[in-house]
């Protein structure tokens, strides 16, 4: 494990008013125990435009210190960088990324909806339910003894085929379907697979899966790599020429062909990605009405017009006429299954703010969890988490006295809620009704959440009665 800082707020992270004093201590540590740094270089950045920076150290028992505020809604990015006393990089230490947020959930979409969205989607929609894909090739391919691979190019209405590998049981039965996505790249897709459920991925580009990395580049450096794919201004400038169409209907292609497969459950269809994938997993559950759970994580391409409203943008295309269709927010508002979201309050690849703004797009079932000093590609060694949940049958997440059933069976009387005092995160303080009646304490975002079992959400407790 390499060496890292931790970030300490005097309150929870996503707390703060706006003009309110943010104190964040920063302290060295290797495996969890506190060790000294001589030589930091330290910057913050805000949703409110500020920007500054210094040098700093800290040593067991003194935190180097670092105070700010938000003027507005929004958050600010603390990082932190080790150096050696020669002024270079000392990589022996994780570089720090962080957040504060003040009043984080008066963020708001910096674009409206276009008028005609919903005609231009329908029309995507209508092309797909009037053809039919075939498979283009097939090849099988040893993965696992349970179950059986195949390399799969299928036919769509305009550019490439869709492809990716899909993977099926081959124990006789029915099970669900599981379509997952993966972040910007240009490369073929991973033979995922599971022996309980299909799975399937599909590469972004509908290129070959099984290319060398330079048969990739010969191939296709030029068109998707160098120039990056889906940043041409001149291509984004219209819905009908981005690079971001043809994506997305291939997506809408594949599944309506997964959904043929005879092994397919016809109920249960998980759509799951990351970064890129969770724009592209959210616009297939935005126009597929059979994706019955929506999981992402680090979600990109969220409220494109924010820079221009002075907010910290991260890095994806810059803003245009034809993006406004495929703003993951926008699709977001679309969506009508449950939605699970993870992300990092340091991923300023997709800052904070974005996810915010998505979070609030969903108007169903949803959950949203923040880990602290992660980035983009980075999990911290020690993980302070945040917990956001909403549920239409409970919109104020409020856990009444009374008896509940644990999702597994067995019974709990709720004897009171409570905040945590280092925390202050709501608990739920339960009875068991069986054997010694122990008592226990859970988060209540734990205790009212929806889980996962066997592909299809259920309430951890269920309430009984008084």
């Amino acid at each position: 494990m390499s060496k890292y800082f931790k970030c300490i707020t005097d309150k929870p992270a996503l707390s703060y008013k706006c003009g309110e004093k943010i104190v964040i201590r920063i302290v060295a540590r290797d495996n969890c125990i506190d060790i000294g740094c001589q030589h930091i270089h330290w910057k913050i950045e805000g949703d409110d435009g500020q920007k500054k920076e210094g040098l700093g150290s800290c040593r067991p028992g003194k935190p180097l210190v670092l105070e700010t505020s938000l003027s507005r809604p929004g958050f600010v990015h603390v990082t932190c960088r080790a150096y050696t006393s020669g002024g270079v990089i000392d990589y022996s230490f994780d570089l720090l990324e962080a957040s504060a947020g003040a009043e984080v959930e008066k963020l708001e979409y910096c674009d409206t909806i276009p008028e005609d969205f919903d005609a231009y989607w329908q029309e995507l929609e209508t092309l797909v339910a009037d053809f039919q894909p075939e498979v283009l090739y097939k090849k099988a391919c040893a993965i696992a003894d349970e179950v059986d691979v195949y390399d799969v190019r299928i036919s769509t209405p305009e550019g490439r085929p869709a492809s990716g590998y899909i993977s099926i049981p081959r124990k006789e039965g029915k099970y669900p379907l599981m379509m997952s996505f993966m972040g910007y790249n240009v490369c073929g897709s991973p033979a995922n697979h599971r022996s309980d459920a299909i799975v399937a991925v599909f590469n972004a580009h509908g290129i070959e899966n099984d290319l060398s990395a330079i048969e990739l580049k010969e191939k296709y450096y030029h068109e998707l790599v160098e120039p990056a794919y889906g940043f041409d201004e001149t291509e984004n400038a219209s819905n009908k020429t981005t690079y971001w169409r043809n994506m997305m209907l291939r997506n809408l292609v594949a599944a309506k062909y997964l959904k043929t497969l005879p092994q397919w459950d016809g109920e249960r269809f998980v759509a799951e990605g990351v970064s890129q994938g969770a724009l592209q997993a959210t616009t297939l559950a935005a126009h597929d009405k059979d994706v019955s759970f929506l999981e992402i994580g680090i979600p990109w391409f969220c409220n494109l017009n924010a820079e221009n409203h002075g907010y910290m943008a991260g890095w994806r295309p810059k803003y245009a006429e034809g993006l406004r269709y495929f703003d993951t927010v926008a699709q977001a508002t679309r969506v009508t299954c449950p939605v699970s979201i993870r992300a990092y309050l340091g991923d300023y690849t997709c800052p904070p703010a974005t996810i915010v703004v998505l979070y609030k797009a969903f108007k169903g079932r949803k959950s949203l969890d923040f880990i602290q000093a992660g980035n983009h590609v980075y999990r911290p060694p020690e993980i302070e988490s945040y917990h956001w949940r909403y549920d239409p049958e409970n919109p104020t997440g409020e856990v009444k006295k009374g008896i509940y059933r644990h999702y597994k069976g067995n019974e709990y009387r709720v004897l009171d809620t409570f905040l945590d005092s280092e925390t202050r995160q709501p608990m739920v303080l339960y009875q068991a009704l069986y054997g010694e009646g122990q008592k226990w304490a859970r988060p209540q975002h734990m205790f009212n959440e929806w889980i996962l079992l066997d592909d299809r959400q259920v309430k951890r407790f269920t309430y009984v009665g008084e």
